[in-house]
């Protein structure tokens, strides 16, 4: 059976249960209240009344009821965490069944019209209250540091020492100081008032030992049962003091008080099963073992702190009274100890209060820190958090960016390696479909144009293998010292004859210009930068190779000497909202994908993985206007002798090396020839190269 069945079939109990004490207790009052038959009648069907009372009472105690002496762990919400616990509703019903067995010998004893006191009644009467003792001490507490505990047991020993003061003056003293009874039957007579004392004191104790709300119905039903009774003890000793007790109307305060305390019981059963969260509740040891380590902080209500202090205005007024009277007997006497030890533990109550506040402020304090602590790692993981998420909505910016590109790339790759593919599997088919038709010219025409796309293929394939390569094997450079114009001049004769004389080829670099960089990497850099001017600019107009060394300070305040290479063309440029993507993979100017330019879009970012390998920089200057041209540069590091610097003077900086301002390559007297025009060892570069180019 679930667990929520299980509550619900215990609540119906329960509420059964109430109905059945209703009724039981209306028929006992119309009893008390009509007495019918005759005096001695009356009496046994009081005694009778009584009985099944606490015999109805006792049975509440086991509906509900888990059996205790099963080896079962408790249910995880369960109040009862601990062995004991499960037996508090056993030992509540065996008290009650005390006070039944005793009533049942009263009864006898009226039957058989005997009085005598005390008797075997006295023995069952007074068997309750250990029971009942025993199992409110079981009820789950929570835990209490040490000062606080020593607090509650002050407020317990000032509320009993104004009761007992009243008490001994009212009743105990009174009982104890009767004169016609034996040793014997003035402590069994005494013994009344002590444990109703007694059960005073369990009222307090449950007062303060609420841990859980699912047992405050618990708590309450004991304590209201719990006063009754006292009340009506305290009510029937009065009466038998003054010789006035007679059946009657208080009567019926023993059976609704022990009924309760067994509906409390059913309620315990009833909490056990609650559909709720698992209680952290201990008792006795346990209790004592946790506190060492775990502190609850206890926070009273108003009326609760006030309730030690309730009765001792009253004290005050019977001591008072007392004084008033002129007397000084033994109830006297004890009414003024009872006034001093209450006012001795008031003081003792106030300088534990102090000690509690300043404990409970340190732990406050304490857990203000931890929580600021807590706090504070929640932050940074909130601010961990946006960071990630920051990141992942980059990363998948930048995915669907690659996506992009990945297509883009996919087309482009298409339609490039289908334009060569086609010329030459059109000039191929032509040689071999008119073979021996032709003549030689027509035939080394046809034969040139097919080698012509086999180049273009080869190169394509070349770009997309040197870009997996870059991203896929990152093989570090091989640095050696070269001569600048040395590999320039060989990245020039790569070039066919006749793209040579297409364009006028001027080269500015000094002779004695060395560089320490892998030679392969600069000199494919060339070859891509070389291909794209020749590409990209007219013929007959000029494409300039310069180099001059400088100075770039570092972060660190490091001078490094750096040489700078430049290649200029007067093409149609490169638009400026375009220039900061152009060395990403993939990227193709939006001119370039509908016009007749054929690439991949990989050669400057091959560029770029390679430069930035030899710790260098690449960049591109353009207006974007047409005939103006692009002018690509890229650092290397610099090889040079303290003795050539002065002769060697240059920019400090990028943006000297590379003016901002757009140039005009239009203007060139010479035309239809390559001019390559080295800087001598001794010669500057001329500044004004780029306004005249």
């Amino acid at each position: 059976m679930s667990t929520s069945t299980t509550h619900e079939k215990l609540t119906r109990s329960f509420w059964n249960s109430v109905k059945l004490i209703v009724v039981f207790n209306s028929l006992f009052l119309a009893l008390v209240l009509l007495k019918p038959g005759t005096h001695q009648q009356f009496v046994i069907a009081d005694d009778v009344g009584q009985m099944l009372g606490w015999l109805l009472a006792t049975l509440l105690c086991f509906v509900g009821l888990e059996k205790p002496w099963r080896r079962t762990p408790p249910h995880s919400d369960s109040v009862l965490t601990t062995a004991a616990q499960r037996w508090i509703p056993i030992l509540l019903a065996m008290g009650i069944f005390c006070q039944f067995i005793g009533q049942v010998l009263y009864t006898y004893y009226d039957l058989r019209n005997m009085s005598d006191f005390p008797s075997l009644a006295d023995a069952g009467y007074l068997s309750t209250f250990p029971f009942l003792l025993t199992g409110i001490l079981l009820l789950p507490t929570r835990p209490l540091s040490g000062i606080t505990r020593a607090r509650v047991m002050v407020d317990g020993f000032m509320t009993m020492t104004a009761v007992v003061t009243f008490s001994w003056y009212f009743l105990l003293g009174l009982t104890m100081l009767q004169g016609n009874e034996t040793v014997f039957a003035k402590v069994v007579g005494s013994a009344y008032p002590f444990f109703d004392l007694v059960l005073i004191f369990c009222v307090l104790r449950l007062s303060f030992s609420l841990s859980d709300p699912a047992l405050r119905p618990v708590i309450e039903l004991l304590s209201l049962g719990l006063i009754i009774i006292v009340i009506t003890d305290t009510i029937y000793d009065y009466q038998t003091l003054q010789g006035t007790y007679m059946n009657g109307l208080q009567d019926i305060g023993w059976p609704i008080g022990y009924m309760l305390v067994g509906l409390a019981a059913q309620a315990l059963n009833l909490a056990r099963v609650r559909p709720g969260a698992p209680i952290e509740a201990t008792s006795g040891a346990e209790s004592d073992k946790e506190s060492s380590h775990k502190t609850t902080m206890v926070i009273s209500s108003g009326w609760r702190s006030l309730l030690p202090y309730a009765l001792i205005p009253a004290v005050i007024v019977l001591t008072v009274y007392t004084w008033r009277t002129g007397a000084y007997g033994p109830l006297e006497r004890g009414v003024y100890l009872g006034g001093i030890v209450l006012i001795g533990l008031v003081s003792l109550r106030q300088y534990l209060a102090i000690r509690e506040t300043i404990f409970y402020n340190k732990e406050l304090r304490r857990v203000q820190q931890e929580l600021s602590v807590k706090n504070q790692a929640l932050s940074e993981a909130n601010t961990q958090l946006e960071t990630q998420a920051t990141q992942i909505a980059a990363a998948y910016e930048q995915q669907l960016h690659l996506n992009e590109l990945k297509d883009q790339f996919l087309l482009n790759v298409n339609h490039e390696l289908r334009t060569p593919l086609t010329a030459i599997h059109g000039y191929l088919e032509l040689l071999q479909e008119y073979q021996g038709q032709l003549d030689d010219a027509r035939q080394a025409t046809f034969i040139g144009l097919a080698v012509q796309g086999c180049e273009e293929l080869q190169q394509l394939v070349n770009n997309v293998l040197d870009a997996i390569q870059g991203d896929v094997q990152g093989i570090a450079p091989q640095f050696e010292v070269f001569s600048v114009i040395a590999v320039v001049s060989e990245v020039i004769d790569l070039f066919e004859p006749q793209k040579r004389q297409d364009y006028q080829i001027i080269v500015e670099i000094p002779e004695t210009l060395t560089v320490k960089a892998d030679r392969q990497y600069t000199h494919q850099i060339l070859l891509n930068l070389l291909s794209n001017a020749f590409t990209y600019s007219p013929k007959q107009t000029p494409v300039v190779v310069s180099a001059q060394i400088s100075d770039l300070s570092t972060p660190e305040g490091q001078v490094c000497p750096q040489v700078c290479i430049c290649v200029q063309d007067a093409g149609p440029g490169i638009p400026p909202s375009e220039i900061p993507l152009l060395f990403g993979k993939f990227v193709r100017l939006k001119r370039d994908i509908v016009g007749s330019v054929r690439g991949t879009g990989l050669g400057l970012y091959i560029c770029k993985q390679l430069v930035e390998a030899m710790d260098g920089h690449i960049w591109v200057g353009s207006s974007g206007i047409a005939g103006q041209g692009s002018r690509f540069c890229f650092t290397l590091p610099s090889v040079y002798h303290a003795s050539e610097a002065e002769q060697l003077q240059s920019p400090t900086s990028l943006s000297e090396i590379v003016p901002p301002a757009a140039t005009n390559l239009n203007e060139q007297e010479e035309s239809d020839v390559m001019v390559i025009r080295p800087v001598g060892k001794d010669e500057v570069p001329s500044q004004e190269a780029p306004n005249r180019w």
